[in-house]
């Protein structure tokens, strides 16, 4: 029987798919409530957490595959009960975001010892349980297989990065290029203009990001900052909502999602001015949107809205300042050619920031 093998070009396409996966697809993932992803369609069949738990224990399998048989040719491999694995790692049970984390986080590992391969290495051979010769190059490429096979079927976007047929680039995923190492989270928050319509954003995550809000530092832990939140629960308080926002930012209308943010402008423990209050308002904020970000969301903060008419709408009391209305939905992952052509021309955009040092000096202020 003939060995089981890959090009050196299914390889590479196979390296350049993982790195796109690994940095793209977490955040898709996290596009499932943690109530859909423990859903099970029927009592024998896997929930999403727990069909991902199986990819989280392929990638442990696979990782030692192509360690051990880079550094010797021939290796019989033991194979693995799928089901009684992802039974005693009891992955029904855990937290979807974890799982997400965790199976980001294994396929680093796993990328990281693929890219270590030397060339004459993926040529090595190896059986795994009964099957038949295969060398690592295939074991590489046909883990990426049944990767995909498992993503399409949990319901999750893959195609694009997978097979590169989105000629416009990964939107509505618009990593930041940095210059220096940052957080994932950080990185992908940007301020898109398009959500997906007719899609509400669950209750669960709003309290979620509204939680992470909770828990932003404050000057003298005073708390200065509060959120109104617009989700359509009410409707007339959404459309009072909608009708605060000024012209330019129609785009902002068709979020499921509306939240007002607002500043308290004194110390609550003596009434004495409190000039951090905004700053900590900021700061609760950023909290918002980067939970947003975890939850498979995007967040857009406008100064464009009259905060006045917002204050008497929405009972607004005197020494709080109205900041900003946030609009918040799932990002648009529709044709891009059924956008207006302003929104799309600001959708592609291409991300930007002053330098570095434009902005952090070093001993003094520089203007």
């Amino acid at each position: 029987m003939s060995t089981q093998s890959a090009d050196r070009g299914s390889i590479e396409r196979t390296l350049t798919a993982m790195r796109l996966l690994l940095e793209l697809e977490p955040f898709r993932l996290a596009a499932f409530t943690e109530t859909l992803a423990g859903h099970k369609p029927e009592p024998a069949a896997w929930s999403r957490k727990q069909e991902l738990g199986h990819l989280i224990d392929s990638a442990a399998n696979n990782h030692q595959r192509i360690v051990r048989a880079q550094i010797e040719s021939g290796l019989a491999l033991p194979g693995y009960d799928g089901d009684r694995w992802v039974e005693i790692h009891r992955y029904q049970e855990r937290n979807w975001v974890d799982l997400i984390d965790m199976w980001r986080e294994l396929n680093h590992q796993l990328l990281r010892a693929a890219e270590s391969v030397a060339e004459p290495a993926w040529s090595n051979t190896l059986t795994i349980g009964d099957s038949q010769e295969m060398t690592l190059g295939y074991v590489f490429v046909d883990y990426l297989r049944h990767m995909a096979d498992h993503l399409r079927h949990i319901g999750a976007s893959i195609d694009d990065l997978v097979d590169g047929t989105n000629s416009a680039g990964p939107y509505p995923d618009k990593p930041a290029p940095v210059v220096a190492p940052i957080d994932g989270l950080i990185s992908h928050r940007w301020s898109p203009r398009a959500f997906e319509e007719g899609r509400q954003v669950e209750r669960e995550k709003i309290i979620s990001m509204l939680e992470a809000a909770r828990w932003a530092p404050s000057c003298f832990n005073d708390q200065p900052r509060y959120f109104v939140v617009f989700d359509g629960t009410d409707p007339a308080a959404l459309t009072a909502a909608r009708g605060c926002i000024s012209p330019g930012n129609e785009w902002a209308l068709k979020a499921p999602v509306l939240i007002l943010s607002v500043a308290r402008e004194y110390f609550e423990k003596n009434g004495k001015p409190n000039r951090w209050g905004q700053h900590d308002t900021g700061l609760a904020t950023e909290n918002l949107f980067l939970q947003a970000v975890k939850l498979g969301l995007a967040a857009h903060a406008m100064g464009g809205f009259d905060a006045e008419q917002a204050k008497t709408a929405f009972s607004i009391p005197d020494g709080h300042t109205p900041m900003a209305m946030i609009a918040v939905g799932y990002p648009y992952r529709g044709n891009l050619e059924e956008l207006d052509d302003k929104t799309r021309k600001m959708e592609l955009s291409e991300r930007q920031r002053k330098r570095l040092e434009d902005m952090a000096f070093d001993g003094r202020f520089k203007s």
